[in-house]
């Protein structure tokens, strides 16, 4: 007798994908702003938004399956604004709020 494990798999897969964006997301969320913490209060909400609004017009854009198009659309939206700041701080901050805007959607 065989067991198919493909479905426990997959439930183990999507926990793990669950608690990665439920807890690493958030803590480099905070990671970011602290290291743009030579941004005024002001200048990291201003960041924040203009990541949020492009991260939107991206998943407006592209399709689903066009991740990489849509990350480079939020960068580049991001260097046209003047924000040259460490792309992993950047790359944490766009996942973020892919996140926040795929978690609403969903609600």
């Amino acid at each position: 007798m065989q067991i198919d494990l493909t479905q426990i798999v997959l439930s183990i897969i999507a926990l793990i994908g669950t608690v990665l964006t439920g807890f690493v997301i958030p803590i480099l969320k905070v990671k970011l702003l602290s290291e743009n913490s030579k941004l005024s209060e002001n200048q990291q909400m201003l960041l924040k938004a203009t990541i949020n609004t492009a991260v939107t017009a991206a998943e407006q854009i592209y399709k689903s399956d066009e991740g990489m198009k849509k990350k480079a659309y939020v960068l580049s939206i991001l260097e046209q604004q003047g924000y040259k700041a460490d792309t992993s701080a950047i790359d944490a901050a766009v996942e973020a709020a892919v996140f926040q805007i795929k978690k609403s959607i969903s609600e």
